[in-house]
This record gives C-alpha cells, sequence and structure tokens, in this order.
C-alpha cells in the first residue's frame, strides 16, 4: 500500500490536502475530500467511464485519431476550439496556440457564466485577494452562492470556519457571515446564526446595488440595502464570494457592481472573489487575458478580435464554425434543443477523459488522462493563485497537453 497527498480537480478549490491509498494502482482509500471529489476520483477508475479513441464510433489507434483530427482541423474553414476548464495551464497555453496557428476561434465556459468578473478583475477594477489572505476576514459575504452544493469544502477549508478567532463558548468563528440569495438555502441558514441573510427577488440584485450606491450618496434607498451597508462599514476586511446567481442578475453587466465595491472600498478593505466552478477556468483565462486582454471570445483569423459574436453560443446559433474542438466539456447537457440541432451539420472533435453526451454524438473522440490523478501540470485557483498538480496512479492514457501539443506539430507543418 502507498499513501500519496493529490489537489482535487472537481472544483476551483483545488483542495491540496487530499490523502489516498493506492493498491496496485487503484485508489482504496480517500480522506479529506468533499462527496463531489470523492465521486470524480472514484469514477475515474471504472473502465466504463473512460473514454476511447473513437472515428465515426468505431475502435481506432490513438495515432489514427489524432491524424484525423489534425486533417479535420487542418480542412476547416471556420474551426471553433472549446472548452479547457478543466485542462493543465500547460494543455490550455498550447491551445491557445493551436488556435492561433489555425486562425480559429477559441472561447470557454466564461463566456456564459463569470467571465466578465473575471475580467474586471484581472484588469484591475475591482479588489481581489487570496484565500489565504481571506481566512482573517471579519464579514464574509455569498452573494448567489451556495457553496455546500458547489463548492462542498468552501466555508470549512477556506472562509468562515477558517478564521483565526472563535468566540468565547468555541462553537462559531468571530467572523460574521451574510447571503444574499433568492431562497432558503444550507448556507442561509448559518447565516441566521451567524448574523444576516439578505432574500432579494430573482434578478433584483442590480436593483439593490443602486440602492446602496443611493445611500452612499446620501439619497434614500432601500432598507436591506442600509443594513447591508451598515454591516461593511462595520467590519475590518469584508471578502465577496460572488457566485453564478449573482452573475445571471446582472446579465454580464458588472459597471454598477463594480462601483459600489470601490466606493465600500472607501470605508473597509474589501476584496472579490469569484466562486468558479471548473477547476482551471481562472486559468484559461488568465492566460489569454495575457496575450490578447480578452479572457474569452478570441477569434485569431486576422491577429486577435473580440466579440459577443465569437463566443461559442453565438457562434453555434448562427451556423458559423464546421468543425469544433471541445476539450474537458460537455455542453450537449445543457445546451438548448434548438442549438443541439445546430450541431448536426458541424464536424465535432472531444477530448475527454469520460464518456459524456457530447462524445456520444462526436465524429472523432480522443480519451485523455485525468489531471491531477494520472497526469500532473499546473492549475490556477479561483483567487488566482498558482497550484501545482501531481501525478499519483500510473496509465499509459497520454493527457490533453501531450494531445494538443501533437495536432499542434501536425498542423505546424
Amino acid at each position: 500500500m502507498i499513501q500519496e497527498k493529490l489537489v482535487c480537480t472537481t472544483c476551483a478549490c483545488l483542495c491540496d490536502d487530499i490523502e489516498v491509498e493506492i493498491e496496485e494502482n487503484r485508489i482504496s482509500k480517500i480522506r479529506n475530500a468533499c462527496r463531489k471529489g470523492s465521486s470524480l476520483i472514484y469514477a475515474s477508475q471504472s473502465d466504463k467511464r473512460h473514454a476511447s479513441y473513437l472515428i465515426y464510433g468505431q475502435k481506432v489507434s490513438q495515432d489514427e485519431a489524432v491524424e484525423k483530427t489534425s486533417r479535420l482541423l487542418n480542412q476547416a474553414e471556420s474551426p471553433l476550439l472549446f472548452g479547457f476548464d478543466n485542462s493543465t495551464l500547460e494543455a490550455q497555453s498550447t491551445a491557445i496556440e493551436l488556435a492561433e496557428a489555425l486562425g480559429a476561434t477559441i472561447d470557454d465556459t466564461s463566456s456564459f457564466r463569470q467571465g466578465e468578473l473575471v475580467q474586471t478583475i484581472l484588469s484591475n477594477l475591482n479588489p481581489t485577494c487570496s484565500l489565504d489572505e481571506a481566512k482573517d476576514a471579519d464579514l464574509v459575504i455569498y452573494w448567489g452562492s451556495n457553496p455546500y452544493h458547489s463548492h462542498p469544502r468552501h466555508l470549512s477549508h477556506f472562509s468562515y470556519y477558517t478564521h483565526p478567532k472563535y468566540e468565547e463558548a468555541g462553537w462559531f468563528p468571530e467572523s460574521r457571515l451574510i447571503s444574499i440569495e433568492v431562497r432558503d438555502t444550507e448556507t442561509t441558514e448559518i447565516c441566521d446564526k451567524s448574523f444576516r441573510f439578505f432574500r432579494i427577488l430573482p434578478g433584483e440584485d442590480p436593483d439593490f446595488i443602486a440602492s446602496v450606491l443611493a445611500i452612499i450618496e446620501g439619497k434614500k434607498g432601500r432598507e436591506d440595502a442600509g443594513e447591508f451597508l451598515k454591516s461593511i462599514k462595520s467590519s475590518s476586511f469584508c471578502v465577496i464570494y460572488a457566485g453564478p446567481g449573482l452573475d445571471y442578475s446582472l446579465d454580464g453587466e458588472y459597471q454598477t457592481f463594480n462601483r459600489m465595491v470601490n466606493r465600500l472600498g472607501e470605508c473597509t478593505r474589501i476584496a472579490v472573489i469569484p466562486m468558479i466552478d471548473p477547476y482551471n477556468m481562472r486559468g484559461f483565462n488568465q492566460l489569454l487575458f495575457d496575450k490578447t486582454g480578452f479572457v474569452n471570445r478570441v477569434n485569431f483569423a486576422n491577429g486577435a478580435s473580440h466579440g459577443l459574436e465569437f463566443s461559442f453560443l453565438e457562434q453555434v446559433r448562427n451556423n458559423v464554425p464546421d468543425c469544433i474542438l471541445i476539450a474537458g466539456s460537455d455542453p450537449l447537457s445543457s445546451l438548448p434543443d434548438s442549438l443541439v440541432k445546430n450541431l448536426g451539420d458541424i464536424t465535432i472533435i472531444t477530448l475527454d477523459p469520460f464518456l459524456t453526451a457530447t462524445t456520444r454524438i462526436s465524429d472523432v473522440v480522443l480519451g485523455i488522462a485525468v489531471s491531477g490523478l494520472e497526469t500532473g501540470g499546473n492549475a490556477i485557483r479561483m483567487d488566482g493563485t498558482e497550484i501545482s498538480l501531481n501525478r499519483v496512479i500510473s496509465t499509459s492514457i497520454p493527457g490533453d497537453e501531450e494531445i494538443i501539443r501533437r495536432l499542434l506539430d501536425m498542423v505546424k507543418r
């Protein structure tokens, strides 16, 4: 029996204290992982769930699948690369090179979830901090996020319960917890005991934010917005964990939110951390931003162009791409039927460790190793901290970086 430590790649928390026991190259016991993390680790050992190398549903060799993919990409007039949020930094960097070499469009899931928020943080329009720093916050706000389901260890490993000081009885941290939500959740139940739950109506976030700004400027505003402002002002360090609920309500328009955060920063230290789900979405956003100044929706046909028309959804809706390379993403499981129908005439190539709804309709499937388990690399946590992933299981299956690198070499010939 061998004991190893690994980094969990189930979500963007990238918990680095996971302990496993390995017998005969298989994990027999897991410690410290949440239910989501344990499920991923155990599922990765099921042969029935692993993707193979397929061309039009027929099993082929790795070389045949890679060569077929390179031919399809080279022949495509409007190729689209999508996903990579569950790929290592090394694979993402190579994928961006591949998109540039092809003159292709490249996008990820951040184009319809939290990409604009990450853009504001990378552009220094919103203050942020590391999760290690956030442990000292005396006011923690979950806005449109229920970490009990999305990030099960977030409260216990990174935020509220990790505060260094507890009340005298030892039951609760000397930190206050606020939730801004549209419904009761497990997180709001804690807020009732710790501090405050602000219930707002669906889509009401812009009005709530505008009301906070109005009160700051000496005007009249909502009563709950006034109480929220008092809570911020009475803190010495406040961290807002912004979730998808806030993003959907704002519909990507963060200007007023940015202004509110910066005005609140005049009376206390404040930081914003996005509650990202895919383990390395932040990494993809960072790499693409460093190269082009944008976190998603980039077309390399003539330099680097950016716009809504280059998003995965708009590209599929308007029948623009004739070939799509998808890596580590399963868009078919969540796309509306109207867009699924549009995929019928498009050549689809998928890189994924697992069988998914998307691999089942793909013309070419390339099975890859599970990052952080069967292959190493690096990733960027939701707070912008780079984390190293180590390999604990031996496999002959290549990682996504190796496959994408081979494709890049073939395209450059």
